[in-house]
């Protein structure tokens, strides 16, 4: 828990509305200065307005997407320890996003690329 003493995850940050992350695919992260960006193969639920059935194959309503943290002031990144996979459609793939929450102070978003805490303005998603 953060210092604020409260913790929001990501289905309550504005525009993260119908999506799973947790069974999303990253498939690039560019820091820069900033700005933080995540590609992801998003996962959308019946609640999004975008969503359709899964294609045949598919376990989910699957949609590409970016993740943008804009005005980034800070930005710490740990534990960058696991290299990417390559799918079998030869895309690269860092895995899903374990958690993503604001404590008040920070976003922190967590997978099997490692740990990033960012201090900035609040993330959305765009599709592309």
């Amino acid at each position: 828990m953060s210092t604020y003493g409260f913790r929001v995850d990501y289905p309550q940050l504005s525009g993260f509305e119908g999506v799973h992350l947790e069974n999303s695919f990253v498939l690039d992260l560019k820091a820069a200065p900033g700005r933080l960006t995540l590609d992801v193969e998003l996962v959308l639920t019946p609640e999004h307005p975008a969503y359709r059935p899964p294609a045949p194959g598919e376990q989910n309503c699957y949609a590409r997407a970016r993740i943008d943290f804009p005005d980034v002031r800070s930005l710490t990144w740990t534990d960058q320890g696991t290299p990417p996979a390559v799918d079998a459609s030869g895309e690269t793939d860092y895995g899903g996003i374990d958690a993503l929450y604001w404590d008040g102070a920070a976003f922190h978003v967590e997978g099997d690329w490692g740990s990033i805490e960012v201090v900035s303005g609040p993330p959305g998603i765009s599709r592309f």
